[in-house]
């Protein structure tokens, strides 16, 4: 809020007795305080005329992990002249919009480790404010992207990540999402009583529960009872848990009765593994609705970064892939069917490690009764739990010891 100091009004100064005239005396008086009142005009000017137009209106702000980084972008209808600055006692990044109208809109809900929370104020000058609340002070960016290709012109904030956690290797739990398959009105792979949905619940609770008993390990499920949920509402989901791996739990169907066995894929740039591979993901995508990474358009803006991004994803994925089938087969528990690529929307985050598990064929009768055995169910998330902690040192051996994963995941994933 702008506030000025009361100026005494210039006036003539006293007579005194003497030869020129008190007129003489003020004009002189007023052509020599002449060159002050310009200025001074001009300061009281800009301070009672109101702003001029605003260039841009704010129209949305979007947030997600990302990499070493989290980002904030808000989407704007023009240029803006805009300010960032930090703030401490807390720790926050403020933004601020000057002479910038906002539209009505829900700022996103975070629960990163590092931004805490993202807040909107309208400050009585006609500013719009951006508030990023930190856990603690850290390195930021603030950059423009020009309108284009349908995108709004956008002011993007980057909070980058420390390189090593404060406390050491322990200083940020290992974050794991597990996403059962299916739910509510759609119960995925049917056979006589048994239902894909609540098989796959039924082992995804108690893999996390076996997740959460190990130290500095964090389990999050993206629905914890039988509902059905949407793509838009597990891609929230995930990008509130901010995972450094994301694992999609299913089990499989088939005409042939004679097919058996387990099975794990993870993401095809290019194209399935096989022509079962890419049935399958098409029969598991059928609930898919296609929708634009929340940040995918402003990371394409940056040279190289999505396909390198991709590439060393998708190799992580293959090393997380292996790890679990190792583990799920381990001791004849259950037959391999092997690693396998497809298109599957669930993993289509091309930055975080993740992986499609196939558990069996409820359409195979050994399968099926194995999967109706709740023993056998704990078996499977025991095994599982084994397979993702050897690919957690499997991966810290590939990168000179790292504990845990430099900054693997922290993303908005797609799910299905």
């Amino acid at each position: 809020m702008c506030g000025f100091i009361p100026i005494e009004p210039i006036g003539p100064p006293a007579a005194r007795p003497g030869r020129h005239s008190s007129r003489r005396r003020a004009g002189s008086c007023a052509r020599r305080f002449l060159p002050l009142l310009a200025p001074l005009a001009f300061l009281i000017t800009n301070l009672l005329t109101p702003p001029a137009a605003a260039g841009g209106r704010l129209t949305d702000v979007r947030a997600a992990p990302w990499d070493d980084r989290f980002r904030v972008v808000l989407d704007l209808t023009g240029e803006v002249d805009y300010h960032p600055w930090v703030l401490t006692g807390p720790d926050r990044i403020a933004i601020d919009l000057r002479h910038t109208p906002g539209d009505e809109f829900r700022l996103p809900r975070v629960n990163d480790w590092l931004v805490v929370r993202l807040r909107l104020n309208y400050l009585r000058s006609g500013t719009a404010q951006v508030v990023l609340d930190l856990s603690r002070a850290a390195k930021y960016k603030v950059f423009t992207l020009p309108a284009g290709n349908g995108k709004p012109h956008r002011i993007v904030c980057d909070v980058f990540r420390p390189a090593e956690p404060e406390d050491g290797a322990a200083g940020r739990p290992w974050v794991v999402v597990i996403d059962p398959g299916h739910g509510g009105r759609d119960p995925g792979a049917v056979e006589g009583r048994l239902h894909e949905k609540t098989i796959v619940l039924d082992v995804a609770r108690r893999l996390a529960k076996r997740l959460n008993e190990q130290p500095d390990v964090i389990a999050y499920l993206t629905r914890e009872r039988d509902v059905f949920m949407s793509l838009q509402r597990r891609v929230r989901k995930a990008q509130a848990a901010g995972a450094d791996v994301f694992i999609s739990v299913h089990v499989n169907g088939c005409r042939a009765r004679s097919a058996r066995g387990a099975e794990v894929f993870y993401l095809s740039l290019k194209g399935a593994t096989n022509v079962a591979a890419r049935e399958l993901a098409a029969l598991e995508n059928k609930e898919a609705v296609e929708e634009e990474d929340p940040l995918l358009g402003e990371i394409a803006d940056l040279p190289f970064a999505v396909d390198l991004i991709k590439t060393d994803t998708v190799r992580r994925s293959s090393l997380l892939a292996e790890a679990v089938l190792d583990a799920l087969c381990a001791g004849g528990l259950a037959a391999s069917r092997g690693v396998k690529q497809a298109n599957f929307v669930v993993l289509r985050s091309c930055r975080v490690p993740s992986v499609l598990i196939e558990l069996g064929f409820i359409s195979n009768p050994l399968d099926a009764r194995r999967l109706a055995s709740e023993s056998y169910r704990q078996a499977l998330a025991e095994n599982i739990v084994s397979g993702l902690l050897e690919y957690r040192q499997r991966y810290a051996r590939r990168n000179a010891g790292v504990d845990v994963l430099p900054s693997a995941g922290r993303t908005a994933l797609q799910s299905r």
